[in-house]
Formats: structure tokens, C-alpha cells, sequence
């Protein structure tokens, strides 16, 4: 039940989002007990992306006010996932928790940990919007320290797996799941003086950071993630089409670099600190340009040569010929389905992690309802034979719907600016020389404040 169940999602996930990219998997055992610690910026769909990205079964654990729902709390049992009891979903605020709330949970924790398996947790406690890790509850130490003490559970370790989505409530953005070091329960020594639970959150806290973006307003995130992307164009090459979609990864590592650059700013006189205003304002110009006539930074520097244009109208002709008649058939079997889970997403958003979790499990729903009722419709009219082929045909008309889909929408991108640059070419000219010398400009200006945090430590 848990592979088919994986399975599902894993289809569900590559539909909804465009590009899932995973860094660091080669730092999770493949084999032992694992204990994960994950940033929880995306309600339901944090556990579906760890549970795809990791080969090994997952033990889930999840607030258990989800319990509450009896469908869904006898199939949340059914495959697995254990309730936690949070103490702000307790009694009320004046009356003394239970401190044995969660010791079926610990046990059950315990167990897995001690047949060597994988068991996840989101030490925040709580999904957010908040653009930064919330102060993390002592839960995730505490197992770890009960398991690490117990005897029977070798060689531990605790994995954080940082969660960044370009924009989790949209369809079709990208996703970045980077894992950090983990912590050797059998070598981590508790700091002297430091409450051992404390200390190996604190350390928790320090991993998870080192894989996230943190942001002190929201404001400050959207001006950083901004930032990151116009310099990933900006330093990247005009790339294929079938490449266009670049991990989140590559932008979440400059967005970490442009975070370095602002902290060393105020040590940094006054002339530099202007540069840096100025950059910005020439990046933000770029961006101007490429949204005023409706293309990507990405194409600013494409080709004008014709017998390259031509190669592309016949490839991407090619493609649309023989990829359209597919895409179209997963498009309509798809439309009635994809429109009610949407439908269901949109109503009453409190919080931006709603209509991804939301579109996730009912266009799931939706979409085996619809192949069950298609599938029994084709058969009864003509035979069992044709209405498996049929069944067949829906998954993989659907990914070819959303492969092809994007990929045209970026041919369409890239044609226009092959146009807007062949009946301007002084346009284009001039934006090249820009490019070129943003670049320089960039690579000085990081040079110039990696001296300037030289000198200040010095």
C-alpha cells in the first residue's frame, strides 16, 4: 500500500509542480535507523516530496487535530502515520498537559528506530508562511536522545532536509529539497552545562538553517529570491528549450550569496554600498525590458541567424505535429477533473499552503474517480481489452499534456524575442553590452566585499 501510495504521488507531484530538484540524497544511509528533520513551509505536500525524493519507506508523523476526520484519520492508520499531540491542541492554556500525551507516539517513534528504519519529523511544529524556520519545538532531540540511550537502537542519525518552493501555491513552479550534514548520534557529545535536549536542538536548528532560506520580513524574501533569479540568467547561457526549466537549486545557492553580500554591506564604505544600489537598479532595468515585451532574461542574448531559426520552427513543428494530438487527448480526459480540484483549492485560502495541499489530494481523488468511470464506460461499450488500453493512455497523455505545454509556451518566448531582435538589432546590441558588462560588474562587486569582510575580521 505505501509504494502504490508513493506512486500516486509521485505522478500527483510531477503534474503539479514543474521541477522537483534534490541535492545532497547521497548524504542519507541506506541503511540504519534515520530520523529527518524537515522545515515545514508546505502543510501536507512536505511529506509527499521527502516521502517521493527518499528510496526508503518513510514513518510520518503529523499533528493529530488530523485525526479528527474519520475517513481521513483511518487512512492516515492504514498506512502509517503516527499522531502527534501538540500541547497547543491540548486542553486549555490554564490546565496542566499530560505529559504522557505522546508516549504511544514515542514508542511507536522508537520501534522504528529500532528495526533500523526512517522516521520523519517537522521539529517546527506547526506549517507556516513565515519567510523564515520557526523556533523548533524539543520533540525531535528527545526522540533522538530516548533512542540513542535506550540500547537498542545503533548508530542514529539525524538528517535535515531543507523545503524551498519558488511559489507553493502555483501550478507548474519548482521545488528545491537540499539534505545536510547529518548528525552521528554515536560521536554528537552534549555541550558542557547545556541541557542535552536543548543542546541537540540548538544543533537541529543549525543544519536546517544551513539548508534554508531565513529572511527577517517577507518583503526582504521576495527582494532576495528576485535578486537570485536575474543573476541565474543573467550569468546563464541562451539554454535549450528542453533545459529551460533551471533547478530552484542553482537560485537558491545565489540567493544564500546575495544574503552573504548584504550582511558585509554595512562594514563597507559609502562608494560601495552606492555600486551596490546601482547594480540592483541595472538588474531591475533587464527585468524591465524582458517583461515589457513579453520574453524571458534568458533570451536576451539569443542568436538572429536564420538557418537557426529555421532548425528551430522545424524541431518544435516537429514536435507540436507529432506530441499535439497526444497532448490534447490528456488535456480533455483531464480538463473536468483538474478544474474541480482547482475549484476546491481556491475556496477559502487562509493560508498560501492551501491550494497546493488541496489540489494535491482532491485532483487525486478527482482523477481516479474519472479514470475508474472512463475506464468502466470504454470497456462496457467496447470490450476490456480496449478499455485497459484506454486506462493506459490517460497517465502518460497527461505528462505529455504538461511537458509539451510548457515547452511551448517557452518556444513561443524565445520566438519573440528572435523577432523583436531581427527588426532591431541595435536593441539587441545594446542589451549584450549590458549583459557583458553586468557581469564584470557583478563579479568586481563580489570581489570588492569579500575584502572588505577580510578586512573587518582582521
Amino acid at each position: 500500500m505505501y509504494a502504490l501510495l508513493r506512486a500516486i504521488a509521485g505522478i500527483a507531484l510531477r503534474w503539479y509542480y514543474r521541477n522537483i530538484h534534490v541535492e545532497g540524497l547521497e548524504r542519507v544511509p541506506r541503511h540504519g535507523p534515520v530520523l529527518l528533520v524537515v522545515n515545514h513551509p508546505n502543510a501536507l505536500v512536505d511529506a509527499l516530496v521527502v516521502g517521493w525524493i527518499l528510496p526508503r519507506r518513510v514513518l510520518i508523523t503529523a499533528k493529530s487535530t488530523i485525526f479528527a476526520n474519520p475517513l481521513a484519520g483511518a487512512l492516515l492508520r492504514f498506512i502509517g502515520v503516527v499522531p502527534l499531540r501538540r500541547a497547543k491542541d491540548e486542553a486549555p492554556a490554564d490546565s496542566p498537559l499530560n505529559p504522557a500525551r505522546n508516549r504511544q507516539t514515542f514508542e511507536a517513534v522508537h520501534r522504528a528506530l529500532a528495526r533500523g528504519g526512517m522516521v520523519l519529523i517537522f521539529p517546527e511544529g506547526k506549517s507556516h508562511d513565515e519567510p523564515s524556520l520557526a523556533p523548533l519545538k524539543t520533540g525531535a532531540a528527545r526522540m533522538a536522545l530516548h533512542a540513542n540511550a535506550s540500547g537498542d537502537v545503533a548508530n542514529l542519525s539525524i538528517v535535515p532536509i531543507g523545503l524551498t518552493f519558488e511559489r507553493k501555491d502555483a501550478p507548474r513552479s519548482r521545488v528545491f529539497a537540499q539534505i545536510g550534514e547529518p548528525i552521528g548520534m554515536e560521536s554528537w557529545h552534549v555541550p558542557p552545562g547545556v541541557p542535552p535536549a536543548e543542546a541537540l536542538t540548538a544543533e537541529i536548528d543549525t543544519r536546517l538553517r544551513a539548508v534554508t532560506l531565513n529572511y527577517s520580513t517577507v518583503d526582504d524574501a521576495a527582494r532576495s529570491v528576485r535578486l537570485a533569479s536575474l543573476v541565474a540568467a543573467l550569468f546563464a547561457d541562451v539554454p535549450p528549450l528542453g533545459q529551460l526549466s533551471r533547478p530552484l537549486g542553482e537560485e537558491t545557492a545565489i540567493a544564500r550569496r546575495i544574503d552573504e553580500l548584504r550582511a558585509r554591506l554595512p562594514f563597507a564604505d559609502a562608494s560601495l554600498r552606492a555600486r551596490a544600489d546601482q547594480l540592483i537598479a541595472r538588474l531591475e532595468a533587464l527585468q524591465r525590458i524582458a517583461a515589457q515585451h513579453d520574453i524571458m532574461v534568458e533570451d536576451l542574448g539569443v542568436e538572429r541567424g536564420l538557418p537557426k531559426a529555421v532548425r528551430f520552427v522545424a524541431r518544435e513543428g516537429w514536435l507540436l505535429l507529432i506530441g499535439g494530438p497526444i497532448a490534447l487527448w490528456g488535456r480533455v480526459n483531464h480538463w473536468l477533473p483538474f478544474r474541480l480540484a482547482r475549484a476546491v483549492a481556491m475556496r477559502s485560502v487562509e493560508s498560501a499552503a492551501d491550494p497546493a495541499m488541496r489540489e494535491l489530494v482532491a485532483g487525486t481523488l478527482f482523477v481516479l474517480v474519472m479514470y475508474l468511470a472512463q475506464t468502466a464506460l470504454v470497456g462496457a461499450a467496447w470490450g476490456p481489452l480496449v478499455g485497459l488500453g484506454y486506462l493506459v493512455s490517460l497517465p502518460l497523455a497527461a505528462e505529455i499534456n504538461f511537458r509539451l505545454s510548457d515547452r511551448m509556451r517557452w518556444a513561443l518566448a524565445r520566438a519573440r524575442a528572435y523577432l523583436l531582435f531581427r527588426r532591431d538589432v541595435s536593441l539587441q546590441t545594446k542589451i549584450r553590452e549590458e549583459l557583458a558588462s553586468l557581469r564584470a560588474d557583478v563579479l568586481a562587486f563580489d570581489q570588492s566585499l569579500g575584502a572588505v569582510q577580510a578586512e573587518a575580521r582582521a
